[in-house]
């Protein structure tokens, strides 16, 4: 079963709720956006998270999980990416439902190991998502294309955002990737049962 564009997207909006978050995060703390730093900042987390997921989608063609793609087999790797999603879209959910009190402070230069451990973090999901997408036969390519600019125009709108609004809309941010990534699951499960 291929996904289509739309429902990619849907997944990647999804996916990159924490990219959206960790941006608004850094960006609450700049006294002023610098381009050079945004554009840097927005590749870092779009390349990362690109990265993971193909990490995760060619994983699925190690010799072990790439069991012949008879019909059994292709329901068990499509309920086990149902269960993905539908595992992550609750992750999110009660992330923000959790009232996590942050400091906001001013901090303009950006530490770049540990800026990169957190792209890093931000995107363990994406490695369990490219794993579903593989397990699903879509094509890593159409992934890419869609992934990594949805991600890089996330982090860009973060960092804006957190610029201007601060912290307080973050919890409606994990709420959002959340019911997308349900909505994914759900998606999955129409196609499986058709």
């Amino acid at each position: 079963m291929q996904l289509s564009t739309m429902e990619l997207l849907i997944v990647s909006v999804g996916l990159s709720i924490d990219v959206f978050v960790a941006a608004a995060y850094m960006g609450a703390g700049f006294s002023k956006i610098r381009w050079k730093n945004l554009v840097l900042l927005s590749v870092l987390f779009g390349g990362i998270q690109l990265g993971v997921l193909v990490l995760g989608n060619l994983i699925t063609l190690l010799p072990l999980l790439s069991i012949t793609r008879t019909k059994t087999a292709a329901d068990r790797w499509e309920g086990l990416t149902v269960l993905i999603f539908a595992a992550l879209g609750i992750y999110m959910i009660l992330k923000g439902i959790c009232k996590k009190k942050v400091l906001e402070r001013r901090k303009d230069e950006i530490e770049w190991k540990k800026t990169t451990l957190l792209a890093l973090v931000t995107s363990v999901d994406a490695f369990f998502v490219g794993m579903g997408l593989g397990f699903l036969d879509t094509a890593m390519i159409e992934e890419s294309l869609v992934l990594f600019p949805v991600t890089v125009l996330e982090a860009v709108i973060g960092i804006f955002a957190g610029y201007r609004l601060g912290l307080k809309e973050n919890r409606r941010a994990y709420w959002v990737g959340g019911a997308l990534l349900l909505l994914a699951s759900f998606d999955v499960i129409l196609h499986y049962y058709t």
